[in-house]
């Protein structure tokens, strides 16, 4: 069609609403318009991918590192020394070596525990493992649509406007009228 023709038939139809809705003083009226372009809006957005990586690493323990020395076996062997050493001296020679082997048990019951302290240590220690972990945090990128730029035509001009979705092949708009005063 004409360009002349298209905005004659829109000024008619415009004298025809306008006379219509004269009696009624309607202020705004919604019409369609024709959409001539859609832009998408883009946005790149980064995302965070949080992973962790765990692994068993070997440990040496030795026989002399395990939190220090431990006098638990002495002090039992020596008790139990003791005790031994107590009753023998009691039936040998009427009582009368009593203290002295009580004395000597302690000493021998001492050394017996705190051997086999030492050799229950060894045995305990050697090789372990242990688990380690670390974080780490891998990033992508992604691209969303955040809305649309929309160029639609009303009445021969373009306009240009932001909207959440994309709209079809016409466009409803809202159009006001203002009586213009001198």
């Amino acid at each position: 069609m004409n360009k002349h023709l298209i905005a004659s038939l829109s000024a008619a139809a415009i004298a025809l609403t306008t006379a219509s809705h004269a009696g009624q003083r309607a202020e705004s009226f919604t019409d369609n318009a024709q959409v001539i372009d859609v832009e998408p809006i883009v946005r790149t957005v980064r995302i965070e991918h949080p992973r962790r990586e765990c692994w068993d690493e070997e440990v040496r323990h030795s026989a002399h590192s395990h939190h220090g020395h431990n006098p638990g076996g002495m002090i039992v062997g020596g008790v139990i020394g003791g005790l031994v050493g107590n009753s023998l001296g009691r039936r040998i020679n009427k009582g009368r070596g009593r203290y002295a082997a009580t004395a000597v048990g302690t000493l021998i019951g001492a050394a017996v525990g705190q051997s086999a302290g030492e050799h229950h240590h060894r045995e305990s220690g050697g090789n372990g493992y242990r688990e380690h972990c670390r974080a780490y945090v891998d990033y992508s990128t992604e691209e969303r649509v955040q809305g649309y730029w929309v160029t639609y035509r009303y009445r021969g001009e373009e306009f240009r406007t932001r909207m959440a979705q994309q709209p079809g092949e016409t466009l409803r708009v809202r159009v006001r009228v203002i009586p213009l005063t001198d």
